[in-house]
């Protein structure tokens, strides 16, 4: 759906990134509060008409975890602009990063849980993220819900892709070995380290942080992974490892799928529930 520029009143910059600005906004003839980002693409009417129809596809997705997409607009300047529902609690990664709240394990594990069913719907949808990130996963009710945003790299699964795509830490080796080519098995990879971040309260692999990216690629697609030792305060560490273990497996076929890891979260969150 397109939405009439003049209809939105802009108010502050949110955030700003590869793909475009995110500001909070006033959708007036609703009264709603909105997130809106302003893409930062090529103006060639070809290349538009991709980035809308894209839209469209993914207005259609439906779920508790993902955040919604109202539709597009166009600015003065003649950028598309990307309606979304506004996140009052901002992102997982300020939460996690700029803030020093405790956080308990249940929450932590019931946000992880929440992301894994957000992507195993995107991937039973035959689409996949290609950035998943804590600074894409957004807070709401209090920062009990979690959601996924930023589909700004979104792909569907039949399209061949061969750009690369995504962001260093969070990169499967595959996506550099293999000229960029993209499954959701990259997504998985993403997964694993975003739920070590969100256990351990550190950025992925911040003890190589004075590396360059191409050079913590490299080390990546050698073995490199983040420090299970960080997460060993954790309860019931040995039940999650596997979890992590098989995100990330250099080979793709050899990780867990999201349906899987869903099953997984779930059954700890009883055994969890079993001992108190």
């Amino acid at each position: 759906m397109e939405i009439s520029y003049a209809d939105i009143t802009c108010l502050e910059m949110i955030d700003g990134g590869t793909f475009g600005d995110v500001f909070e906004a006033i959708w007036n003839s609703k009264g709603l509060k909105i997130a809106v980002k302003k893409i930062r693409i090529p103006s060639e009417e070809e290349e538009e008409m991709k980035v809308q129809r894209e839209i469209q596809n993914l207005k259609d997705l439906e779920h508790t975890n993902i955040v919604k997409l109202y539709g597009f607009s166009k600015d003065p300047e003649n950028k598309i602009c990307i309606v979304l529902e506004y996140a009052e609690c901002g992102s997982l990664y300020k939460y996690l990063h700029q803030t020093q709240y405790h956080i308990p394990n249940d929450l932590k594990i019931d946000w992880m849980l929440q992301c894994a069913e957000g992507m195993e719907y995107l991937h039973e949808e035959k689409t996949f993220h290609r950035d998943l990130k804590t600074k894409n996963l957004l807070l709401f009710n209090q920062y009990r819900t979690l959601k996924i945003c930023d589909f700004g790299t979104v792909k569907e699964i039949t399209t061949i892709n061969t750009e690369l795509t995504g962001t260093c830490g969070y990169m499967a080796p595959e996506v550099c070995e293999n000229n960029g080519k993209y499954t959701e098995k990259c997504d998985v990879f993403s997964f694993g380290i975003v739920l070590w971040e969100v256990l351990a309260r550190k950025k992925p692999f911040y003890n190589y942080e004075n590396i360059n990216e191409l050079a913590l690629l490299n080390k990546v697609c050698k073995g490199a992974r983040p420090k299970i030792s960080d997460i060993e305060e954790h309860e019931d560490t040995d039940n999650l490892k596997p979890i992590f273990k098989m995100c990330w497996q250099h080979e793709p076929e050899r990780r867990l799928t999201m349906k899987k890891v869903v099953c997984i979260i779930k059954n700890h969150k009883k055994n969890m529930l079993y001992r108190v």
